[in-house]
């Protein structure tokens, strides 16, 4: 075996058989990571690769799940083994080496969809995935009317994209919510055959030139590669959600990409792939929670319906939200706050009475009352609050920790409006 001499790429850093990161941050270290792997394992014979994440700080869900990706397929196809070394509490926790199956019992409808890289293999997955990451940005942010029903269809889209059309047994997805920014970041990879080749490989009228003419092709209506798998208007309506929130959404497939931000499009060319067979895509887009968008608008007319509502719609065309069925508790401020971000994301979208009920509930903490229905009367306003939530089934000592946490939430307000005008 050679020695391998100290060389340096823009973000990462090679010496012998260790790969360290500059950054998890940008794109172009995806193309220095996949060169410096293959440079290592076949010119110098490396079965065991250290990754040395000392100088990494922030991590954004592009190029993190995309570097999974690549990690779990040259350890299944190459038999590669990686060492993680330096890795910060919270590389561990997303499972960076070791991305999460989905079932059931790791997807919590309620925590830990978020901040998490996962592997996924069909639909069922892709549906308990899917619902799992819309139930905690319910509970995280509070977003604005047609931003949770975009990330459903963006989700939903690009994971499907990847099983109908990937050709490989698996594809990787994680998300994140930036809660001083204000926005959710997406990244959806796959090693599969890429866009340029799933065209190729059909039988339609396209036939792109290159890997970023058919990303160009992609996000047009109506283009698909089999009209009987697909209709073709997962990009496309993915693009137009998109450019209509001025978010920013990226795709890279085989030697091609293309960049969508703030309405302004760029394309790019001769990026260094895997293989020929294997090009790979990533999509990754991020949206901002405090705009709205039309979904009506952005898919030419066409409304989503949601499952998550019509469940809780009675007979008189209200929401009934049990607050026993609610994973998160009723101990904590925290759990009170995630409950209050769920209920005013349901009336924005629903636009209906809700009625919050607390039946099956022994006892609540304070912290709890003044979290969720203390802050939110204090928010909307007595009279407001009452038009849209009603309270039921609450018992003799739940009634009481409610009163007493809105006279003292009430007295606050009170207080502070007073001190603003002195």
């Amino acid at each position: 075996m050679d020695a391998v001499k100290f060389f340096r790429n823009y973000n990462c850093w090679i010496k012998d058989n260790t790969f360290k990161f500059g950054n998890l941050t940008n794109q172009r270290l995806v193309p220095e990571f996949i060169n410096s792997i293959k440079r290592l394992y076949y010119k110098f014979g490396h079965k065991k690769i250290i990754l040395d994440f000392e100088e990494v700080g922030t991590v954004f869900p592009y190029p993190t799940a995309a570097i999974a990706g690549y990690i779990d397929y040259f350890f299944r196809n190459h038999e590669i083994e990686f060492e993680l070394i330096n890795t910060s509490r919270y590389l561990n926790h997303i499972h960076l080496n070791d991305p999460q199956s989905v079932d059931k019992k790791k997807v919590n409808r309620y925590k830990d969809c978020l901040d998490n890289i996962w592997k996924f293999h069909n639909s069922e997955e892709v549906n308990l995935l899917v619902n799992g990451i819309l139930a905690n940005i319910r509970r995280t942010m509070e977003c604005e009317p047609g931003v949770l029903d975009a990330c459903t269809w963006g989700l939903n889209e690009t994971m499907d994209n990847v099983i109908q059309h990937a050709e490989t047994n698996c594809g990787f997805a994680m998300a994140t919510i930036h809660k001083k920014t204000k926005n959710i970041n997406v990244c959806i990879f796959d090693y599969g055959i890429g866009i340029y080749r799933s065209f190729k490989n059909s039988e339609n009228e396209y036939n792109p030139r290159s890997a970023a003419d058919a990303i160009s092709l992609a996000i047009q209506e109506g283009t698909t590669r089999n009209k009987s798998v697909g209709q073709g208007n997962g990009l496309w309506g993915l693009y137009n959600i998109v450019n209509l929130n001025s978010g920013h959404m990226g795709i890279i497939s085989g030697k091609g990409g293309l960049s969508l931000n703030k309405g302004n499009m760029k394309t790019f060319k001769e990026i260094i792939v895997l293989s020929k067979d294997q090009q790979a895509t990533t999509v990754n887009f991020h949206l901002n929670l405090n705009n709205d968008i039309s979904i009506k608008e952005a898919l030419g007319g066409e409304e989503l319906i949601d499952l998550y509502i019509e469940e809780m719609e009675d007979e008189h065309d209200r929401l009934i939200f049990r607050i026993a069925d609610t994973a998160s508790g009723t101990g904590t401020r925290e759990s009170g706050l995630k409950i209050k971000n769920e209920v005013i994301n349901l009336y924005k979208k629903a636009k209906k009475t809700i009625i919050i009920d607390f039946a099956d509930v022994g006892i609540i903490s304070s912290s709890f009352a003044d979290e969720f229905i203390g802050k939110l009367v204090a928010e909307l306003g007595f009279y407001q609050f009452q038009s849209i939530f009603t309270l039921i089934n609450m018992n003799t000592t739940i009634q009481a920790i409610v009163q007493r946490a809105l006279s003292q939430r009430v007295a606050e307000t009170l207080k502070n409006s007073k001190e603003k005008n002195t």
